[in-house]
């Protein structure tokens, strides 16, 4: 199939995007984030179990040791995103969680010593007035919600800096099981602590969590990890990032949401931004093959 690599990633964005619906149905029907996050990768890591279960005695300690930190990271964003998807819509929600494009060269800058490019500096401008539109309130003071999603970016951009800086050597299905075994052990922790009470599960609850875990987060990795080995790195960022616009369309059909002019245009800058900031490393790639 021409382009097989760009329709399994628009695949992962579609699935992804719908995602954040499910989350807000579940927190609007009294689970609370520590339990959706849970139920999410208790489901996900018990599919890629079963997927790859012949794969796990050849998984090494390295990436055992790699995949916990990630899946540290990654407990962290999903905690974040999933609390401020409490205060704030889905569609707000998506869009400011799916920056890291823009936040990841400023941390490999400052941990890895990568200097970020001329369009970085741009696309993080682009991207600040972006976050105003769609993030400030009327009396000018970014809403909770919204500051809860700026730091899942953070979040997000750490595990995925870390992720393109120390795996060098480790199997990436290897990786995306750990790493979500890392996360579900993080939750059950948690959970452990905060409690475990929770609403009866009903079949709409149990289809939400099914949904999340199997397809918006185990097929979402293997998809984005299949689609990105067959891709330009340039091309699969943007096609990613569309998970936010997808985001917005099930909101606005699903659940009811109506998003200002001032919201969309916030969407439209960032969206521009993400794919300024892509733009440097095509061009890069370019120059190589020449």
């Amino acid at each position: 199939m021409k382009n097989k690599g760009d329709w399994l990633l628009l695949l992962a964005a579609f699935i992804g995007g719908g995602g954040f619906i499910s989350l807000k149905y579940l927190l609007d029907w009294g689970y609370d984030p520590f339990q959706v996050i849970f139920g999410r990768f208790l489901m996900a890591s018990i599919c890629m179990c079963v997927v790859y279960h012949k794969r796990l005695r050849i998984i090494t300690k390295k990436e055992w040791k790699v995949g916990g930190i990630l899946g540290a990271l990654l407990a962290a964003m999903f905690l974040l995103m999933t609390v401020g998807l409490q205060y704030t819509t889905p569609s707000v929600n998506a869009f400011l969680v799916n920056i890291p494009a823009v936040i990841v060269p400023f941390i490999c800058w400052g941990v890895f010593k990568q200097k970020p490019t001329k369009n970085h500096f741009i696309a993080a401008f682009m991207t600040l007035i972006g976050v105003c539109c769609l993030s400030l309130t009327s009396d000018f003071r970014i809403d909770f919600g919204a500051a809860l999603s700026l730091l899942a970016a953070v979040a997000f951009s750490l595990q995925m800096a870390f992720l393109g800086n120390i795996t060098d050597g480790c199997d990436s299905v290897h990786i995306a099981v750990t790493e979500n075994i890392a996360t579900l052990a993080v939750m059950t922790v948690i959970v452990t602590f905060t409690g475990w009470d929770m609403p009866a599960l009903t079949l709409p609850s149990l289809g939400n969590f099914f949904f999340l875990g199997a397809f918006c987060t185990a097929a979402y990795f293997v998809l984005q990890s299949v689609g990105q080995q067959i891709t330009s790195p340039n091309k699969a960022a943007i096609i990613i990032t569309s998970e936010s616009i997808f985001a917005a369309i099930f909101s606005a059909l699903l659940y009811g949401e109506r998003m200002t002019l001032r919201g969309y245009l916030g969407c439209i800058i960032i969206f521009a931004a993400m794919a300024l900031a892509e733009q440097k490393k095509s061009v890069d790639k370019a120059n190589k093959i020449e």
